[in-house]
């Protein structure tokens, strides 16, 4: 759908049976990080450098290098380490700290020498060979400060249900995550699994994820078919990783959402995304230590063409979701999607820039809101949920969601700013509350305990 303007949403009072809420992110302990693409920007005087730039100016502390193991080790036992002697220099200089990728799975692909094609991964010719390339890595880069270091990214693509090759790559993480952490003092390791896979494959997540100091996670809030979620579902999404994972640092390390019309998306909402991503992050800021918000730049035709045959998905649908991910448009030096801006003012409040740039906050109707706008009560609740509106909602409407971002009940054309909602029906759990006006929406959070 086509939305023309930005909105802004308010605080969360976001209140669960036994939690207490947590302080605002800042700089020291969460970390921004922004994936830096610029070679398929058409202008060719838009380069690294000014691309990452961006990302520097808006607050960015962290940033990814992701290499697959056939990026090293090109052939076997045959190596080029340029990437790695290049990074030596350029991040030192920069002063940035890296989350280094090595991946033997690269989603649904095995990378690794054509010579361990057919070898299950806790071989121990497998896992030494990753040792021996590890041995390589540290020599290539002792300036670099390594952050974290993610042995494998969205693994449960590749692995899917197969019970024994979970049991193996478990094997081989825990033998060459260990070994890493004995080249570099204080490394902190992690795999890298989708979120869904981190749902649907738990059993196996919570096995792997045993001896990994961060929980590593690719999130894309789409459905199936890769059209959009609904941007406050980030929040029902934050809440069920840290349920599962309470006592360990949490690292987005791909976190985005498409911008196509295709995907049922459009600028706008890709800006809300990055706010509801900021208002819930707050919230966790004691559980969520990372996000890398992918990437700077839309890919152009050639590198969508090129993505979607690596995968082996060519469907529309996908390959838009591909290309528009980007916080930037690509087209000459490349356009900023009000997403970015978005990220720069998220950042600019919580202390992580400077930038003279005006960040404003609006709402429903076009009016400044505040924390009274819409309240809810009791939370938790159990057979009547009472809201509270203040200000002009003249034909806005309010729709109660599900973990899953089901419609449960709706309200359209609200009249009165005191509504009661039966919640009887509705079983115990977490739940979502929205009141939206056109395509400007507040969110709430709220608990059914019975």
């Amino acid at each position: 759908m086509a939305v023309k303007l930005i909105f802004k949403i308010i605080a969360i009072a976001a209140i669960f049976c036994s939690t207490t809420i947590s302080a605002q992110i800042n700089p020291a302990t969460n970390k921004i990080a922004v994936d830096v693409s610029t070679y398929h920007v058409q202008n060719t005087a838009y380069n690294y450098d000014s691309s990452f730039a961006i990302g520097k100016n808006l607050g960015m502390n962290e940033v990814g290098l992701f290499i697959n193991w056939t990026m090293l080790e090109t052939a076997p036992n045959t190596f080029d380490f340029t990437i790695l002697d290049i990074a030596n220099i350029y991040y030192p200089t920069h002063s940035m700290p890296l989350d280094i990728n090595l991946n033997p799975i690269n989603t649904n692909r095995l990378e690794v020498p054509s010579d361990l094609d057919s070898m299950t991964f806790d071989n121990p010719i497998f896992i030494n060979r990753y040792k021996t390339l590890l041995d390589s890595v540290k020599v290539h880069i002792p300036l670099v400060t390594i952050s974290s270091f993610i042995i494998g990214s969205e693994i449960g693509a590749y692995l899917g249900t197969d019970t024994v090759k979970w049991a193996q790559y478990t094997v081989f993480y825990n033998s060459v995550s260990t070994y890493a952490k004995t080249l570099w003092t204080g490394l902190n390791v992690a795999v890298e699994l989708q979120f869904a896979d981190l749902i649907n494959y738990n059993s196996f997540a919570q096995q792997i994820n045993t001896n990994s100091d961060y929980i590593g996670v690719s999130y894309y809030p789409t459905w199936g078919n890769f059209t959009v979620k609904p941007p406050y579902i980030v929040g029902n999404d934050m809440d069920t990783l840290v349920n599962l994972y309470p006592t360990k640092p949490i690292c987005f390390y791909q976190f985005g959402y498409p911008s196509s019309p295709t995907c049922n998306s459009s600028d706008s909402l890709q800006a809300e995304f990055v706010n509801q991503t900021f208002l819930y992050w707050d919230y966790y800021a004691t559980h969520i230590r990372l996000i890398d918000f992918t990437w700077i730049t839309d890919l152009d035709t050639a590198a969508v063409n090129y993505y979607g045959t690596y995968y082996g998905l060519t469907d529309t649908i996908f390959l838009e979701f591909l290309r528009t991910i980007g916080l930037r448009e690509w087209n000459g030096n490349g356009i900023d999607k009000p997403a970015l801006n978005e990220l720069r003012c998220q950042t600019k409040q919580r202390g992580y820039n400077t930038l003279p740039i005006i960040c404003n906050t609006v709402g429903l109707n076009d009016i400044p809101i505040s924390e009274n706008n819409f309240t809810i009560s009791p939370n938790p609740a159990n057979t009547i949920l009472n809201i509270e509106l203040s200000g002009d909602c003249k034909n806005a409407k309010i729709i109660v969601f599900n973990q899953l971002g089901q419609i449960e009940k709706s309200i359209l054309n609200i009249n009165s700013r005191t509504i009661h909602i039966e919640t009887s029906d509705l079983k115990s759990g977490l739940y979502f509350i929205v009141l939206q006006n056109s395509d400007r929406f507040i969110s709430r959070k709220f608990i059914i305990c019975k």
